[in-house]
């Protein structure tokens, strides 16, 4: 299936926040100065170049390079950037995405190109973001 990325004509109020490459430290790094009581309602994931974090938009954290995310109503179950979007109708979308990646919600990703799935994040602990800065460096 191919299809194009768009302007988001209307775009969603953040919901999260990704870095990836020299982003995705920079992002926890600034995740990790949150106040701890504020960072409770975060949640958390990464993968090998990625850190996502999820939660209310005014709590989110910001660094440079990092990139905002957010579900659609027609399709809540996929997460976009904020300001773009796929040509396609999202609930098809999501569907031609859901027979490979049976886990939900997904974040659909442009450049470079990834699927991530974001039911694996965990609450923001400090315990969380030394695992994965350790996995990196292995």
């Amino acid at each position: 299936m191919k299809w194009r990325w768009r302007a988001e004509a209307d775009p969603p109020a953040p919901q999260g926040a990704i870095g990836i490459g020299a982003a995705a430290q920079g992002l926890l790094d600034a995740l990790a100065r949150v106040d701890a009581r504020k960072r409770e309602a975060l949640m958390l994931t990464a993968n090998a170049d990625a850190a996502i974090v999820t939660g209310a938009g005014d709590a989110l954290p910001w660094s440079d390079g990092v990139a905002y995310i957010a579900p659609r109503a027609e399709a809540p179950a996929l997460w976009l950037p904020t300001t773009q979007r796929p040509d396609l109708p999202l609930d098809l979308l999501l569907r031609a995405i859901a027979r490979r990646h049976r886990q939900s919600p997904l974040l659909l990703w442009p450049e470079p190109m990834q699927i991530v799935p974001l039911h694996r994040a965990l609450p923001a602990s400090d315990e969380l973001i030394a695992q994965i800065r350790a996995h990196w460096r292995s």
